[in-house]
């Protein structure tokens, strides 16, 4: 069984109207990374989750037929966000090449993974650390 999403939740006034670089700290712990559904006029349910697919709103996530199939909506959308969002990336910084992983929230820096000379040589650490990551390349 999917994990149970809140069902119209109170939200913040500005909720889907404030950048998420400008949000707090509260509000982040409170929404960031978790579905939530809003009722539709026709009964049907708008996921939606405030997980940085937009800057300055939560993230649609789909639309469900009902409670129990947005909830396995949401768990679905969610981890393959959770995991598109967690993959290393190579960036180019004048003579070396990084290996970062984005930052996981507005309020956090990207990491940094491992340094090297070329391209070729952090692709070879990304596929040997990383193999799923190959499948999509």
């Amino acid at each position: 069984m999917p994990n149970r999403i809140p069902l119209d939740p109170k939200l913040p006034k500005t909720f889907d109207s404030t950048p998420n670089d400008k949000r707090s700290k509260a509000q982040l712990d409170a929404w960031w990374d978790r579905p939530y559904g809003i009722t539709l006029g026709d009964g049907r349910i708008e996921v939606r989750c405030l997980n940085g697919g937009a800057w300055d709103r939560s993230t649609h996530l789909g639309v469900a037929d009902n409670y129990d199939a947005a909830c396995a909506l949401a768990e679905a959308k969610q981890a393959g966000w959770l995991k598109f969002r967690g993959r290393p990336t190579l960036c180019l910084d004048s003579d070396q090449v990084l290996v970062i992983r984005a930052a996981q929230r507005p309020d956090e820096a990207p990491r940094q993974l491992a340094t090297f000379r070329s391209s070729q040589a952090a692709s070879e650490y990304v596929s040997a650390n990383y193999p799923e990551e190959q499948s999509k390349s």
